[in-house]
């Protein structure tokens, strides 16, 4: 069964799917979904989309949303994209989770795809609703990434004299500066954050992901002192052909980690 509804958040409406299995009761896991930098909830070649249908099919909730200005969500791409904002629409999803009877129980794992996994490694848990997190090609050096690999080194500097940036990575966005001051001024840093963490954590990389460097991955995992589980694969950033892997992974992690609670 899937749904949508509008979540209040920055003073616009995020987008969000909701999927519960014909089966879901008060209590199941629910598995919420963030993307990354120039996605949204259904993600390059419906891999959010499809991963969500996966894990509704194997007795999941899942809540997938589009951060203001991505997606169908309001707002514009150009003023509302930066990380400080994506964080504050996850906080506002989950407000939004407390208000609804069906979801309140239940515990929540956290998926983060790309500059989503880093959303998700440094959520601020203040409900203790988190039970588990799942990154896929996680950023863990966010500064690094987008300097030298992303954005490049002339349109980074172009933001940080305050100018709109645009066509980054073969994309055709636009961005205002406050996307690179914001990386600056937030010193965002999941691998040191995740020093902090003990939840179970499963991490999924592909070994040649040319966006964002398995590296930090492995040192994201070498940190982390909870139950962790780092899995390389080779594909690419988006698990072209080979979504199916991508799926049973985290679908099976999950299976074993509900099965021992």
């Amino acid at each position: 069964m899937k749904d949508h509804v509008w979540i209040p958040s920055r003073n616009g409406r995020l987008s969000a799917m909701i999927h519960l299995p014909e089966t879901f009761r008060e209590g199941d896991p629910l598995v919420v979904c963030c993307h990354g930098f120039t996605g949204d909830k259904v993600g390059s070649n419906q891999l959010t989309r499809n991963l969500a249908a996966f894990l509704e099919k194997s007795g999941y909730g899942v809540v997938r949303f589009d951060y203001l200005g991505s997606g169908d969500s309001d707002g514009e791409f150009s003023t509302d994209t930066f990380v400080a904002g994506w964080k504050e629409d996850l906080a506002n999803v989950f407000a939004w989770m407390e208000t609804q009877k069906r979801l309140t129980a239940s515990p929540v794992v956290l998926y983060g795809h790309s500059l989503g996994g880093l959303i998700a490694l440094t959520h601020k848990d203040l409900a203790k609703r988190v039970v588990a997190r799942v990154v896929f090609a996680p950023v863990t050096r966010p500064v690094h990434n987008f300097r030298d690999i992303i954005l490049g080194e002339n349109l980074w500097q172009d933001a940080l004299d305050g100018k709109e940036i645009a066509n980054f990575y073969g994309r055709g966005f636009r961005l205002q500066s406050q996307f690179v001051q914001d990386l600056l001024k937030g010193r965002y840093d999941p691998i040191q954050d995740a020093k902090q963490l003990s939840t179970p954590l499963l991490i999924v990389h592909g070994t040649i992901d040319e966006v964002v460097p398995v590296q930090g991955s492995k040192d994201l995992n070498s940190v982390y002192c909870g139950r962790k589980e780092l899995v390389e694969l080779e594909i690419d950033h988006v698990a072209t052909g080979a979504q199916d892997k991508l799926q049973a992974i985290v679908a099976g992690w999950l299976q074993k980690m509900f099965s021992s609670r």
